[in-house]
C-alpha cells in the first residue's frame, strides 16, 4: 500500500487548497473538476462525496482509476488513486456528511480510493518527482 506522505495530508487539510479530481470516460475523453468534499480518510485513502459530480461519478464506476491534485500557491501534489468502495450508509458516510452540512451540502455517496502513488507537482525542480 502507498501512504501520503504527512506534508501532502496536511496541504489536503488546509481548507482553501484547491483540491481537483480528473477522471476519464469510456471514451477516452478526460474530466476535471474542483470539489470541494475531495480529502484523505487516511494516509492510504483518498475520498470525494457524491454532490454535483454526476459526470465524474459515472467516469469513476466505469474507468476506477483518477488522480487528485491538491494545490496551494507554489506546492502542488498529484495523487494516484484506484476506486476501492462506494458507501452510502454508515460511520464514514455519516462523518463526511456532518462536516458538509456545515455548508450545507450533502453527499448521496461517499466515494473511497486506494492510493497507488503520489508525485510532487509544485513550482520547484522536484516537480514530477514520484515522493510515495
Amino acid at each position: 500500500m502507498v501512504s501520503i506522505p504527512k506534508n501532502v495530508m496536511d496541504l489536503l487539510s488546509v481548507p482553501d487548497s484547491l483540491k481537483v479530481i480528473a477522471t476519464v470516460s469510456p471514451s477516452g475523453q478526460p474530466h476535471v473538476i474542483a470539489a470541494g468534499s475531495i480529502g484523505a480518510l487516511d494516509a492510504e485513502t483518498m475520498m470525494i462525496g457524491k454532490i454535483l459530480t454526476k459526470v465524474s461519478s459515472e467516469n469513476i464506476k466505469s474507468g476506477k482509476k483518477v488522480a487528485f491534485l491538491v494545490t496551494k500557491g507554489l506546492e502542488s501534489y498529484s495523487i494516484d488513486a484506484v476506486l476501492k468502495d462506494v458507501q452510502s450508509s454508515g460511520p464514514v458516510y455519516d462523518a463526511v456528511n456532518a462536516k458538509l452540512a456545515e455548508m450545507h451540502l450533502h453527499a448521496s455517496e461517499i466515494l473511497l480510493f486506494s492510493v497507488t502513488a503520489v508525485f510532487n507537482q509544485s513550482g520547484n525542480l522536484d516537480a514530477g518527482k514520484k515522493i510515495a
